[in-house]
């Protein structure tokens, strides 16, 4: 976005028009002051209003960029011994991946949690963003929730900012981490990730009985891995639909298929 003008009696006076035009909080635009207010003689005389440059923040872009300045964390050292398995890149794969397998040993989960934390708070500080995060472990996996009044901007569209924080806390938490051993981290705020959540349970059971009625495959928009995992989840032990992924990359999306239909077919082959 391009700088758009505003002039005002005074700065603030100036930020907050620009704000009530734009639409947006203050946190979200980038401010430049161009000429600071001036009362004149006798504040009379000579009298200049304020003005200011403004534009919208990509906070996605920032986020990605305060993730590269916060550097990666300094790997394990690696025994001679051990080799980098091969890692699935497809969803299913952790389908029937219980809680137990995925514990750490507990030093390796305090060293976890400790880096996420401060690679998070820094990214945050970074971003001029007013937040307190709040760490915890469950079930093996990092969880970081985002605690303060900015941090609904943190979330954007769809997720993605939220999304992208995640990404870059994750992949610096496994730098630190022995070769093979992967630590799953979840980057939260105002339990955006469960109302998220709660809504994909809802529409994943309308699609379920759709498929059930017609008897015929449906097809879900295209998801992020983490939703797909999600979704072959809740259906995975309904004997009246199974579920498979198709296409590649960001295209690629769910099928739930009703099980009596497909046989049908196949019978009246």
């Amino acid at each position: 976005m391009s700088y758009l003008e505003f002039s005002g009696k005074t700065v603030r006076e100036a930020i907050q028009k620009a704000c009530e035009e734009l639409d947006v909080e203050e946190t979200l635009l980038e401010v430049e002051v161009i000429e600071e207010s001036s009362r004149g003689f006798l504040g009379i005389v000579g009298q200049r209003d304020a003005h200011i440059k403004v534009r919208k923040r990509d906070i996605l872009k920032e986020v990605m960029e305060a993730g590269e300045k916060a550097g990666p964390v300094n790997r394990a050292p690696r025994p001679a011994s051990e080799s980098t398995p091969d890692s699935g890149t497809e969803e299913e794969t952790s389908l029937h991946q219980t809680s137990n397998e995925r514990q750490m040993p507990s030093n390796q989960g305090e060293l976890a949690l400790e880096t996420a934390t401060t690679v998070l708070v820094e990214i945050l500080r970074r971003m001029g963003v007013d937040a307190e995060v709040q760490s915890r472990i469950v079930d093996g996996a990092v969880h970081l929730d985002i605690i303060g009044d900015g941090s609904g901007i943190l979330i954007g569209k769809d997720g993605n900012t939220l999304d992208a924080l995640q990404s870059i806390v994750s992949k610096i938490v496994n730098k630190s981490n022995p070769p093979g051993s992967k630590t799953d981290v979840v980057v939260d705020t105002e339990n955006y990730r469960q109302r998220k959540t709660e809504s994909l349970r809802e529409m994943v059971l309308k699609v379920r009985d759709r498929a059930k009625k017609t008897l015929k495959p449906v097809w879900l928009e295209p998801m992020t891995p983490e939703k797909r995992r999600l979704v072959h989840m809740l259906l995975a032990d309904d004997r009246e639909v199974y579920t498979r992924s198709q296409g590649e990359g960001a295209s690629r999306r769910i099928v739930v298929y009703p099980r009596r239909g497909q046989a049908n077919k196949r019978r009246g082959r």
